[in-house]
């Protein structure tokens, strides 16, 4: 099922989603021209594909008219999506960077001998503990936040920090770690 064309040239019906050479071509060319690395481009491919299927099944819209034009604008627009959630990510990259830097790292033996302890039981508790115990003390998120991303109560993550890390504490000390 290729793309099919009316002489008028602008109305495709979409039926293959970019599996034509030509507009494979253009949307990977718009993707190199908005920056986005060659190693990304067909990830880029992807999300355009996925807003074309998103476009077809949005019930009441005006049917697309010129093609290769949506296809540009889109395109871009992935390009440009690409490059925030880059910036997104260096700065959050940057923040934690500054604010492990700003911790002495562990010398002592002791130290290290803790930490690996609790890396090691960590990998024993049940995934809920372990994420909220990663996210508060690794992440150094707080407690409102942990709830947003988890989709739980703030109250829900209070008491599973409080459970986890009395277990925690607890496994330590019969290890005689602390």
């Amino acid at each position: 099922m290729g793309w099919q064309r009316t002489p008028g040239g602008g109305g495709q019906d979409g039926e293959s989603l970019l599996d034509g050479s030509a507009e494979l071509a253009r949307v990977r060319a718009v993707l190199a021209l908005g920056g986005v690395p060659w190693d990304q481009l067909d990830d880029g491919v992807q999300q355009v594909r996925v807003k074309l299927l998103d476009a077809r099944a949005a019930p009441g819209k005006d049917p697309i008219r010129n093609w290769a034009a949506w296809l540009t604008v889109v395109a871009s627009r992935v390009a440009c999506d690409w490059h925030r959630s880059r910036t997104h990510d260096a700065a959050l990259r940057e923040r934690l960077a500054t604010r492990w830097a700003d911790q002495p790292p562990p010398e002592a033996e002791d130290q290290r001998v803790l930490a690996l302890a609790v890396a090691g039981e960590l990998e024993t508790m049940p995934v809920r503990q372990r994420q909220v115990l990663c996210l508060r003390y690794y992440a150094d998120l707080p407690v409102h936040d942990i709830a947003r991303l988890l989709e739980i109560p703030e109250g829900t993550v209070k008491s599973r920090l409080h459970s986890a890390t009395a277990a925690l504490k607890k496994c330590l000390q019969d290890k005689e770690v602390i």
